[in-house]
């Protein structure tokens, strides 16, 4: 029998590249400050196809060395990395004009569109005429036999907003894992407190509370038929935040879209509760569908709690079709050995430690790695996430 994993391993398994082995080589700005000035649009011609550079020294720490084998992605008039691509990716990627390659900083660069480049659609905006770049690109890329199996045979029909940009900019769903961009979901923790029970003595009520054997978590098993993580267990809401909307809107949504059936519009929104974000940065294996592995993938979640009243009585969680295969109530227990089997989709079961952590079930006193447990689920990200970045202030207006 396989040994089960302990929660720092758990974490481990969404969290899984490599961390820095010093603090300041974290920031993407001292890197990215030092070329900000040696590409312009001027300065760009045809998109370069000379070969990815040789692999880097040796003498490199392994954090270095890990980054240095990847491309980072830059957006017009701006020095911060959106993105991390595989050479993988660079190599099969047939680039249209307004791309620039780097190759020797290993960069690519969508350029600014000049006058010429705009289209009718674009209503005069070079911001705007990047959304529609990038789309075209894409779907130049759906036509490649390497790249076809990351995207997949169609378009998602759903923009995701290119996280920490400095303009409204945006690009298909399909083309996140491709670009090894932020990826933002928001997760909701839909749950149940047991009452007391005449039995237990003075005192334990609050004992329990504390052991977290009070709480019942409604927990679903993704359907088998799924690309990604299929047959996993999941947040009882989870979704993805699109461009235009706010994590918010996007969980009252996929509330009703998935768990309609029990929670109505006007619940959530009147109890559902912000707790924060967990962040990783991963490294993505098979698990995470057909031709994903070895593909960057960050990821934002922001995290809700949805506590129902009376022990969830009145609540029916039904299946959804190619997406819920079944629907379980689980106490704390349940949920810790799930997670320790690996049960759960990686993303989800740090959504789960973090609701652990803060609602005071995993603490010091009782988890050894607790620190570094607590330190992984909010890692700071190797790419923006504002699009305010250091040493700009805001005006403040009077």
């Amino acid at each position: 029998m396989t040994e089960p994993a302990t929660l720092l391993e758990v974490v481990r398994d969404c969290d899984n590249f490599l961390y820095p082995c010093c603090p300041h080589l974290q920031t993407w700005s001292s890197t990215t400050v030092s070329r900000a000035t040696t590409v312009s649009r001027a300065a760009s011609a045809a998109p370069t196809t000379s070969p990815p550079p040789a692999a880097p020294s040796s003498d490199l720490d392994p954090y270095s060395r890990a980054l240095s084998n990847l491309w980072t992605f830059h957006l017009p008039y701006d020095p911060a990395p959106h993105g991390f691509l595989t050479h993988e990716v660079i190599s099969n990627m047939h680039w249209t004009k307004h791309f620039y390659l780097d190759v020797g900083n290993q960069a690519v660069d969508l350029l600014a569109p000049s006058a010429e480049d705009l289209l009718p659609e674009d209503n005069g905006s070079w911001e705007v005429a990047c959304s529609r770049i990038l789309d075209e690109q894409i779907e130049i890329a759906r036509q490649d036999n390497v790249l076809s199996k990351i995207l997949g045979p169609k378009k998602k029909g759903e923009q995701f907003p290119i996280v920490g940009a400095k303009f409204d900019v945006g690009v298909d769903r399909s083309a996140i894992g491709l670009l090894g961009m932020i990826g933002r979901g928001a997760h909701m923790t839909v749950y149940s407190r047991v009452r007391s029970t005449p039995s237990l003595e003075d005192g334990d009520d609050e004992q329990q509370r504390e052991l977290g054997k009070d709480l019942r978590f409604w927990i679903p098993r993704r359907d088998y038929g799924k690309s990604t993580y299929p047959g996993k267990l999941d947040q009882a809401v989870a979704g993805g935040v699109a461009r235009g909307e706010t994590p918010w809107e996007c969980i009252v949504r996929e509330a009703v879209e998935e768990a309609g059936s029990a929670l109505s519009d006007e619940f959530v929104r009147a109890n559902a509760k912000a707790a924060g974000t967990v962040t990783w940065l991963n490294i993505s294996d098979r698990r995470a569908g057909p031709g994903q592995e070895g593909l960057i993938n960050p990821g934002v979640l922001y995290v809700y709690d949805l506590e129902l009243p009376d022990e969830g009585r009145d609540f029916r969680f039904e299946p959804v079709p190619g997406d819920i295969d079944s629907w379980a109530v689980m106490d704390t227990d349940e949920v810790m050995t799930a997670m320790k089997r690996l049960e759960f989709k990686p993303s989800c079961a740090v959504v789960m430690i973090d609701f652990l952590v803060r609602h005071g079930v995993i603490t010091a006193e009782n988890e050894p790695d607790y620190t570094e447990i607590v330190s992984r689920l909010h890692r700071l990200l190797p790419l923006p996430t504002s699009s305010r970045r250091e040493g700009e202030r805001e005006r403040n207006v009077v």
